[in-house]
């Protein structure tokens, strides 16, 4: 129960403060556990390294980790908030580029999956239903301490979302899609169960399979779905174009080759802003 009375504790602080006070609190933060957490540390310092290798000296791979540790208090600053945010005429600090191939995918009625990193603020791209009027849905894995999952779902559920568990609810996600919603998807980090094997940043990595299996199933359009802070409290929302599912492969190359794609777009964004990636987690096997 501390880890969520702690929480509790730092969401009625980050609502009481003005946003831009809430957002520097929240940077501030995930630099200090940058600086505290040295097992996370290290990993993302190892990651970056063989995502990169030789391109940045040891003073400017920390300056990218610590960057990227101030993105995640940035953004559990911005979570906790959306509380306040959805009281507020709030629409008007999001804009969405690729709104039009939203709206053709939903004309075709077999819903959509979109597949999302670990980049910039991506939670808050579950206003994107609110924003282009369309059902939505999250699929995630729970949070191991039960009150915080909790709070968490509570705020997902809040802005709209309706939530699948990760495992064991293939049948009703695909229901879902064929009524014409739209599930999104975490499609960046190392899968354990239901993998395939990418090229992810020159090297072998295991992917889930998860987007590439539900579309083949359902026939639902697969974007990829990215978002970008512009300062301010403006956000700026990119769906890219489509992953087409191929027609002239078997199930399991088909599966493979959408895997790919989706790992081929996530890496060219992380290419462009480094700093905005969650880098503290494991995503290569130790071997690779």
């Amino acid at each position: 129960m501390f880890a969520y009375w702690g929480l509790k504790f730092v969401q009625r602080l980050v609502c009481l403060l003005p946003a831009e006070g809430a957002r520097f609190l929240g940077r501030g933060l995930g630099r200090l556990v940058f600086r505290l957490d040295r097992r996370h540390r290290k990993i993302a310092l190892e990651n970056l390294r063989r995502a990169f290798p030789d391109r940045w000296n040891r003073a400017q791979s920390v300056a990218i980790v610590q960057n990227s540790f101030g993105q995640l208090g940035f953004n559990l600053a911005e979570f906790l908030r959306l509380p306040v945010l959805t009281r507020t005429d709030w629409k008007g600090n999001f804009t969405v580029s690729g709104a039009e191939l939203v709206k053709k995918a939903l004309k075709r009625k077999k819903g959509i999956i979109f597949v999302l990193a670990h980049f910039g603020n991506w939670e808050y791209l579950g206003l994107l239903p609110r924003l282009l009027s369309f059902r939505g849905a999250a699929v995630g894995q729970e949070i191991k301490n039960p009150a915080v999952d909790g709070l968490v779902k509570d705020i997902r559920e809040l802005i709209g979302l309706e939530l699948f568990p990760k495992f064991g609810v293939v049948d009703s996600i695909i229901s879902f899609l064929k009524n014409n919603g739209a599930v999104a998807i975490l499609s960046d980090q190392r899968a354990r169960k239901m993998n395939t094997e990418v090229n992810f940043f020159g090297r072998r990595a295991q992917a889930t399979v998860a987007p590439a299996v539900l579309a083949r199933k359902s026939g639902a359009a697969v974007l990829p779905a990215f978002i970008y802070y512009e300062g301010g409290g403006k956000y700026r929302m990119v769906i890219e174009k489509e992953i087409k599912i191929p027609s002239s492969r078997g199930p399991r190359g088909a599966v493979k080759e959408i895997s790919q794609k989706i790992s081929t777009v996530i890496e060219e964004k992380i290419r462009e802003h480094p700093e905005a990636w969650l880098w503290g987690h494991r995503r290569w096997r130790r071997d690779n």
